[in-house]
């Protein structure tokens, strides 16, 4: 009876320390991140895993789980079929990832590209790059609409917008000042990933001005009263 106490006391430590797999940014190096989020749908937990190379091609892979996913656990991710593409070349490549507390591994398993394949080994979680302060969140734009129907500019804690159409999870974040900050940014563009960088630069009437990497010119948008 004392043995059998024993033993069950040594598992309870481990099975109290399980905890679900922290969101966010995963770093390896200055070139390679990756981005983990989730949503629910239908009472299931779905995964998605933005393989972000900064000097090179990007990924995306998938996974669903009936169960939030827990640090310990190995799970399968693959690259999701495109509504947009007639051919994938990497279409149903799968990548093993080992969570573990604020780390993970990665390791391509089969029909991927060299693409995936560059995102072999080992990342840490970045709390840095995974979460803007709260002093740069907002919204800004389209005041003269309700504010229900609006499509703003705006930054969250972990995701955004340069133009209130198209969004980005944020994978990178660099303080320049008080009043600027660059985001990098983890976009998929009709199953197309990329990463763009956006400054967003706080002027004193509660305006931003907003300057994104692919365009020449900066927009202001004014901050609403509401």
């Amino acid at each position: 009876m004392f043995k059998k106490a024993l033993v069950m006391f040594s598992i309870l430590p481990l099975t109290a320390m399980a905890a679900p797999v922290a969101e966010g940014t995963y770093v390896s190096g200055s070139n390679k991140r990756v981005h983990l989020s989730s949503f629910d749908y239908e009472g299931s937990k779905h995964y998605e895993l933005f393989l972000a190379n900064m000097i090179g091609d990007s990924s995306f892979v998938t996974t669903s789980k009936a169960k939030p996913i827990q640090d310990n656990q190995t799970v399968v991710f693959t690259v999701p079929e495109s509504g947009y593409l007639d051919y994938q070349s990497n279409l149903g490549c799968r990548v093993e990832v080992a969570f573990s507390p604020n780390e993970i591994q990665l390791k391509n398993l089969s029909n991927c590209t060299s693409t995936e394949k560059a995102f072999n080994g080992s990342y840490v979680y970045s709390k840095q790059s995974s979460l803007v302060p709260k002093k740069y969140q907002g919204a800004w734009g389209e005041c003269e609409y309700p504010k229900a129907s609006r499509q703003s500019a705006f930054l969250s804690d972990s995701t955004g917008s340069s133009n209130g159409t198209q969004y980005f999870q944020v994978i990178k974040v660099e303080p320049y000042s008080s009043n600027l900050l660059s985001i990098t940014g983890a976009f998929n563009y009709e199953s197309d990933p990329v990463v763009h960088t956006v400054e967003y630069q706080y002027l004193a009437d509660k305006s931003v001005r907003i300057k994104a990497d692919w365009n020449d010119s900066a927009l202001t948008y004014k901050k609403c009263r509401d």
